[in-house]
């Protein structure tokens, strides 16, 4: 099973299995869009999910992912139906669906996203006037190698051309 993470400007986070990745934006469109309808979340649900965060985005997703990482602060991880195969084997997923709350069973995936969106803003803030140089944004990427080098080289525009049903890079 490949594994998938966060990247941004110089750091690659892994942060588990392709199920556990998918997992996590599932839960969020649920719990989020069910808790917050009339909040426009897309910069996550699409952004993030599927393409990558552009600089402009960076604090309102910021914001967001904390607002989230909230609301999973008071569900129980028993508010997800657990596929117990999949969590029986360490191929499949990473998780622990044991721990108390949702927030504890994707900490990591809120420390990464902090963290790699640190590095894309370092990053940018460092070398924006060296030439050639752009802004190395916060995406979801295979972390796998050889794989992670074809997300790593993969131009903006090939996220950015990616249509509504097309899936990401990422689960294909």
């Amino acid at each position: 099973m490949r594994h998938i993470g966060f990247s941004g400007g110089a750091l690659i986070v892994e942060l588990g299995t392709v199920n556990d990745v998918s997992l996590f934006f599932e839960c969020l469109k649920l719990f989020v869009e069910w808790k917050y309808p009339k909040q426009n979340w897309h910069l996550l649900t699409d952004r993030l999910y599927k393409r990558y965060l552009r600089l402009e985005d960076v604090e309102v997703a910021k914001e967001q992912m904390m607002q989230v990482r909230q609301l999973f602060m008071e569900l129980p991880s028993s508010a997800i139906e657990w596929d117990q195969t999949i969590l029986a084997d360490p191929e499949k997923s990473k998780l622990n669906s044991k721990l108390l709350m949702l927030s504890d069973v994707f900490s990591r995936f809120f420390s990464a996203f902090l963290e790699c969106l640190e590095s894309a803003e370092v990053m940018y803030e460092e070398f924006k006037f060296y030439p050639g140089y752009q802004y190395e944004p916060l995406k979801v990427v295979i972390t796998d190698i050889p794989l992670y080098l074809d997300d790593k080289h993969r131009s903006l525009e090939q996220y950015d051309a990616l249509g509504p049903d097309d899936p990401p890079f990422w689960l294909r």
